[in-house]
């Protein structure tokens, strides 16, 4: 009983700091780019561990530990393929990204194409982030629940309770901060207290491999075509994930954002290796769980000492947490931008748009917490998230940056034709097929390639300026 309440008292305290965190973030946003983008000066020592807690979330953590637990190292491959997207983004896009000066995914489309694209491609990437804002608070309330055990619901409630307070008081200012402290509780937590003191309570990697079959220790055992549908929902869709693209334009040079993605692709990887060992672990110590996603919560209560444990599961929380406030805070950044400035009035203030965005997080938090109690599952979540931002606007997001002959006709056209397939793949074959997103590309990048051709081309002015179209870019280095 004193363990639970040393160890609670940590989670407890770690929230209070959040939230007091948001109420500076408040006070110091002082312009709308503050609160969108932290003012464009994030530099590269925070950028890395800003970039790696956004990705790093519950499909990750709490995700990625249970998919170890029944599968082992090939676990991993979820977060892999995130990491190496997020390393293409550095090395293909990041320097366009930071000199367009943008705030969304959809200024990206309206500049190179026009502004129904942008909104469109806005309205489809606005539901993507909030779902993986879903997707967080599920883990989040997992993870709370293997603590307190007072019932998933509410810890669910309280976690979407503290995730959109901090959010939307501060934007992306708090975010900022708190991802920062977020990253670095997670690393320690994981790499320098759970996964070495879980390796000695089995008895090291010799240990482990006695216990375990040899399967879990393949790099394919969680099945090829599972691999390959990894790769198209989380390598292909974080490429173009506006909570992704917002933490680029954060960056203070292009520099910045090209080495910390392809750093922080790196850390993912190496994150990844470990919350699947982390989970096989958890299996040794476990052996009949019903639900994978406790694995992680439920071994760090059982082997790491009490006020250690507090802190463990404090940057499980973390990791989650990070993803939650970023894919909130892109949604509403999402709507404000591309929807209420764009058609409902064009000419408010900053403050105007700053006060919108506030209340659309709560809006949207309250909805997104509402969802994330009926779905209780956070891979499903993530697969409905992903599923309809690749297959819609991957190809698009690619011809804007690379085809010079891709038109608005295309753009705008591929976007709408190609989400209505995956939906209706999705209501056909099931949300664990892949068919609905290989479906989604193809229809993608036949009616983009097609109806571009056969409309007249952009103007040659329009193609080689979009990229450098407003006056305050940073320049390219």
């Amino acid at each position: 009983m004193v363990e639970m309440i040393i160890d609670s008292t940590i989670i407890i305290l770690y929230f209070l700091g959040m939230i007091g965190v948001g109420y500076w973030g408040y006070r110091r946003s002082e312009t709308l780019e503050d609160y969108f983008v932290a003012g464009r000066n994030i530099p590269l020592w925070m950028y890395v561990p800003v970039m790696s807690a956004i990705i790093l979330g519950g499909a990750s953590t709490v995700g990625g530990g249970g998919l170890g637990y029944e599968y082992g190292v090939s676990g991993a491959w979820l977060v892999i393929w995130l990491g190496a997207g997020i390393a293409v983004i550095g090395v293909l896009i990041s320097t366009d990204l930071v000199n367009l000066g943008a705030y969304t995914l959809g200024d990206v489309l309206e500049r190179r194409f026009d502004e129904y694209s942008g909104t469109v491609g806005a309205l489809i990437a606005g539901v993507y982030a909030l779902t993986i804002a879903i997707t967080q608070i599920i883990a989040i309330g997992t993870a709370l629940n293997a603590l307190f055990d007072v019932g998933l619901t509410l810890m669910i409630v309280t976690a979407g309770v503290i995730v959109v307070v901090y959010t939307a008081l501060g934007g992306m200012l708090s975010v900022t901060i708190t991802d920062f402290v977020q990253w670095f509780i997670m690393t320690v937590g994981v790499f320098l207290l759970a996964l070495p003191l879980g390796l000695i309570e089995v008895g090291g990697v010799s240990g482990l491999s006695a216990e375990l079959d040899p399967s879990f220790f393949s790099p394919t055992g969680i099945g090829v075509s599972t691999i390959i549908s990894y790769f198209l929902l989380y390598f292909l869709g974080i490429m173009i994930g506006q909570d992704i693209w917002q933490r680029v334009f954060t960056a203070d040079s292009p520099r910045t954002a090209r080495l910390g993605n392809i750093a922080t692709g790196v850390y993912a990887v190496v994150y990844g290796v470990a919350t699947a060992v982390l989970g096989m672990i958890a299996l040794v110590l476990f052996p009949t769980l019903e639900n994978p996603d406790m694995a992680l919560p439920l071994m760090v209560l059982e082997i790491i000492p009490v006020g250690l444990s507090g802190l463990i599961l404090a940057g499980f929380i973390s990791a989650m947490m990070s993803t939650a406030d970023s894919a909130l805070l892109a949604s509403s950044t999402l709507f404000t931008n591309d929807v209420y400035k764009r058609f409902v009035n064009p000419d408010a203030s900053d403050k105007r748009y700053t006060r919108i965005s506030r209340l659309l997080i709560f809006v949207l938090g309250i909805g997104a917490t509402a969802t994330a109690v009926w779905i209780g599952d956070v891979v499903a979540a993530l697969t409905l998230a992903y599923n309809l931002l690749v297959g819609a606007i991957f190809i698009p997001i690619l011809g804007a940056f690379f085809w010079n002959r891709a038109t608005w006709q295309g753009a705008l056209s591929s976007i709408i034709i190609s989400n209505t397939a995956v939906v209706l793949g999705m209501g056909y074959y099931g949300f664990q097929s892949d068919l609905p997103i290989i479906i989604g590309l193809v229809t993608s990048l036949a009616i983009f390639v097609s109806v571009s051709l056969l409309t007249d081309p952009p103007s040659s002015d329009k193609v080689d300026q979009w990229l450098t179209s407003t006056e305050d870019t940073p320049q390219l280095d």
